[in-house]
């Protein structure tokens, strides 16, 4: 059994991104200046850009975009049955196991407790996809960042010009960012596939039993 749910690590990322966002609208330093940033840029030998101005400060857009992510997050949750349906929905499924119905009846029937599950497990199935295309997209930008850093870091000294493009995803606080983001997905990931045996195990145990 996992120490915290998915619903729990989802509920928890969903409002560190907010905290975040406020904090790139606010004062944004607090984030580009954290020791976090500071070690992971300092052990890869990842630059940071030169600061813009205000006016074309990145920040107040990103802070956009997580606050988005996190309201995503939020109403995916709220939509997805969770293990109460599961709970609920169990002595329904039981009867159609053992029922006395037709032989026209029973085969209408066949697939519907299959059906029943799919349904049930809706949530882990959505966020298993969802944590597993995270991973691999936040672990891309991260080798992204990671695998240039060298050529960043020289030119990032001898031209006068503001990275533009791709280039302004190669910093500290973006590499920083998407490694942490690639970890969390992946304790979901993990955490939503362990969970979804469980209850896949806890259906095949209720058949079981109602077989006997």
């Amino acid at each position: 059994m996992a120490l915290l749910s998915s619903k729990t690590l989802i509920q928890a990322h969903a409002v560190l991104l907010i905290v975040i966002a406020g904090y790139l609208v606010k004062n944004p330093n607090y984030i580009t200046d954290s020791d976090l940033v500071f070690m992971m840029g300092e052990a890869l030998k990842i630059d940071f850009p030169v600061a813009t101005s205000p006016a074309q400060s990145p920040f107040v857009f990103c802070s956009v975009l997580l606050f988005a992510g996190a309201l995503v997050d939020m109403i995916l949750l709220s939509s997805l049955p969770y293990h109460e349906a599961l709970d609920e929905a169990l002595p329904y499924i039981r009867p159609l196991r053992n029922s006395n119905l037709p032989a026209e009846d029973l085969q209408a029937l066949a697939k519907l407790p299959e059906y029943i599950t799919r349904s049930l497990t809706m949530y882990w199935n959505v966020w298993v996809s969802i944590s597993a295309l995270r991973f691999a997209l936040y672990g891309g930008i991260s080798f992204f960042i990671y695998q240039a850093r060298g050529s960043y870091l020289l030119s990032s000294y001898t031209s006068k010009m503001e990275p533009s493009g791709l280039q302004q995803l190669k910093s500290r606080v973006v590499f920083t960012y998407a490694f942490m983001e690639m970890m969390v997905w992946f304790w979901v990931f993990i955490t939503c596939r362990e969970e979804r045996q469980q209850k896949l195990s806890k259906l095949l145990e209720d058949a079981r039993e109602e077989a006997k």
